[in-house]
């Protein structure tokens, strides 16, 4: 059975960068994990990357209403009594790993990113996460405050390298516009070292059980 990283989107806002680099950055993840040490993926891959929609069911999960129990009082995913919020559990501890794609608003992550993360709290114990960001300067303030949500509250093992993607200044247009289709634009492509180093460590983690 294939080993199963999800890349999670903070972003809730289509059409729209996040989409845009997500959907650039799904491909390079699995060339990236399945990597066989030639430059070249494997046919039988050994690591399943899942793009997780954030506006497609069970995500958005919404606001928490239920006043009965915290999160941290479920321990077993299949007893969350919210049917959305048991599916995202579910999911959760099948993966053995994450990559969080988060924009940089107002100098924080997103109001609906750490709403997906407070639905949970068992569920991201332990598991290894890379950090990338987007922003016009990068997104660096939200990475250091994600880096420390996830390590300090969520117990979560953060890998040492985080990217930054700097949208250019300029609202992109034509050849230089990230988009959903088609081939990546250069300024983009200038992250992909930095995209294949993080997640050398983040394999790392994963395969580190202790």
């Amino acid at each position: 059975m294939a080993t199963k990283v999800a890349l999670l989107l903070g972003s809730l806002r289509r059409p729209g960068n996040g989409i845009r680099i997500a959907t650039w950055l799904t491909p390079v993840l699995r060339q990236a994990f399945n990597d066989t040490g030639n430059g070249a993926a494997s046919h039988q891959p050994n690591v399943e990357v899942v793009f997780m929609d954030s506006t497609k069911p069970p995500l958005p999960l919404g606001p928490i209403v239920d006043g009965t129990h915290v999160p941290s009082d479920i321990r077993d995913p299949s007893q969350h009594p919210n049917p959305a919020v048991r599916e995202f559990a579910t999911f959760v501890s099948s993966c053995s790993g994450f990559v969080v794609l988060s924009p940089e608003y107002n100098g924080s992550y997103s109001g609906e990113l750490k709403n997906t993360f407070d639905h949970l709290y068992w569920e991201w114990r332990k598991k290894p996460v890379s950090i990338i960001t987007y922003g016009g300067g990068g997104g660096g303030r939200c990475a250091a405050q994600l880096r420390t949500l996830l390590s300090d509250r969520f117990k979560m093992r953060v890998a040492e390298k985080n990217v930054e993607i700097k949208l250019p200044r300029s609202r992109p247009s034509g050849e230089q516009k990230a988009s959903t289709t088609g081939e990546a634009p250069d300024w983009l492509e200038e992250y992909r070292p930095g995209i294949l180093q993080t997640v050398e460590e983040l394999k790392r983690l994963i395969a580190d059980k202790s």
